[in-house]
């Protein structure tokens, strides 16, 4: 089993980085259109929270905490110097919204193999909200002093049963919304330059071309432990990209007038998150030009306790954080 949920863990990564929150514009539609629209976006954007969700979200950190605490074998795993155990327990309203997330598999327009896949993997998440509530109570009260952990190790041989289903199922189910985020994405971004909102245009596309360079390293097999090996050109090319992109979305973000028209909030968070990637993905380059695999600002002149420079794994980091800052700045409203 251990080799099925490190393989998971890999593609995890990797559709981490291809989900973005479709920009809805219904609002410019009318009648009919505007209601289909606004059906597929709440259909999309509930699959790509959903994405978001397993991909180190409140179900993957919850679900993979027990995992690495008791073990991933039917046997539970117990340290020698076991002194309790804590959980977030689901509370009612976030499983009624995994029922509503399930709900969505039926709903038009059908997104094919997606729809199915949800509908296989819901049912399997709940139960698992349901078993981790089990066992947060469990702990809680300490019963497993009473009864020696009897209790306990029936609690796990359940919870590992389902843990499995969610691992291969899961990645079925990212690799299925995959195809379709990444037709999508790109349609979304040519409507925003149709429509003249050239500053959301360059938020999306600066997230894209960080999410490029991650996919790029990691269909390469390329890592921390041997970043030396990727092709300087090739970075190269995808580091020009996406520095013209910052570039231009700082240049017309600057414009008071079109943030108005576009409705868009300019949050820090957002701003500071592009920093972050141009100042890693600036580090990847002079590691590759240099040959260097040991530079990295975010540690220079700092104390560190050794070992290898994970500036890849710092690169992914930043890029979660900007995907996020860019699905807060979609789901504030302004008002102009």
């Amino acid at each position: 089993m251990k080799k099925v949920i490190n393989w998971f863990l890999c593609i995890m990564l990797l559709v981490i980085t291809t989900t973005a929150c479709s920009l809805p514009t219904s609002r410019d539609l009318k009648g009919a259109s505007a209601r289909d629209e606004t059906k597929d976006t709440n259909k999309y954007n509930a699959y790509i929270e959903l994405s978001n969700q397993i991909n180190g979200g409140m179900y993957g950190s919850i679900f993979n905490n027990y995992v690495d605490r008791f073990g991933w074998e039917e046997e539970i795993y117990i340290d020698d110097e076991f002194n309790g155990y804590s959980t977030t327990p689901f509370i009612p309203s976030v499983i009624e919204h995994a029922s509503k997330t399930l709900n969505f598999a039926s709903v038009e327009p059908s997104y094919g193999a997606t729809d199915k896949k949800v509908t296989e993997l819901m049912p399997i998440i709940i139960d698992m909200m349901n078993a981790n509530n089990d066992i947060e109570s469990y702990y809680t009260a300490k019963t497993y002093v009473d009864d020696d952990f009897e209790k306990g190790r029936e609690l796990h041989k359940r919870y590992i049963a389902l843990f499995e289903k969610y691992i291969e199922v899961g990645q079925q189910f990212l690799e299925e919304f995959s195809e379709i985020t990444r037709e999508r994405k790109y349609t979304d971004a040519e409507k925003l330059k149709n429509e003249d909102m050239l500053i959301r245009y360059y938020a999306l596309l600066t997230v894209l071309r960080a999410q490029e360079i991650q996919e790029a390293f990691y269909n390469k097999g390329v890592g921390d432990d041997n970043i030396l090996d990727f092709d300087v050109k090739e970075y190269e090319e995808l580091y020009n990209m996406l520095a013209e992109d910052i570039e231009h979305y700082f240049e017309y973000a600057k414009d008071a007038d079109r943030r108005k028209t576009e409705a868009w909030p300019s949050l820090e968070i957002f701003k500071t998150s592009i920093e972050g990637v141009k100042v890693t993905a600036t580090d990847i380059l002079r590691v590759l030009r240099e040959q260097d695999p040991e530079i990295n600002s975010d540690t220079k002149g700092k104390v560190t306790t050794g070992g290898r420079n994970a500036i890849l794994s710092a690169f992914d980091r930043k890029v979660s954080f900007l995907v996020d800052a860019y699905n807060t700045s979609l789901n504030l409203t302004v008002v102009n």
